[in-house]
């Protein structure tokens, strides 16, 4: 077991051009991420619940320049079976965008998805 400094990079999924808000799944339950890693359903709730107990729902920023003013969680929740949107058992946020550039950059297609950033521990096990 070691302490891993990880990124994953996750697609927008759904968007809210009035409100502008946009949607995705920061994690999905067994799916691995650009670094091979994966994490259960289980984790990932624990981390989503750690997000928001830690009141981090503010420290969203652009290409992780730690600059956290480009944006606030207004909605997180995991995705339920059955969801016609996102995958079952994956942590989903809705990001509020108020700044107009990044929001035109998200529409014109150039912003396309979520890029989570954090440290965890990294358990390694025999998978098929």
């Amino acid at each position: 077991m070691s302490l891993v400094k990880m990124k994953h990079v996750v697609d927008f999924k759904k968007s809210d051009a009035k409100k502008q808000i946009v949607f995705g799944e920061v994690y999905v339950p067994d799916r691995r991420d650009t670094d091979g890693n994966f994490m259960t359903a289980e984790t990932i709730e624990k981390m989503a619940h750690d997000f928001l107990a830690n009141k981090r729902n503010a420290e969203i920023s652009k290409g992780h320049d730690g600059i956290s003013d480009k944006g606030c969680v207004v909605e997180s929740f995991i995705a339920r079976e059955g969801d016609p949107d996102f995958i079952a058992g994956s942590w989903v946020v809705g990001v509020h965008v108020p700044d107009v550039e990044i929001w035109k950059s998200i529409e014109d297609g150039k912003l396309t998805g979520f890029s989570i950033e954090g440290t965890g521990e990294l358990i390694e096990e025999e998978t098929e």
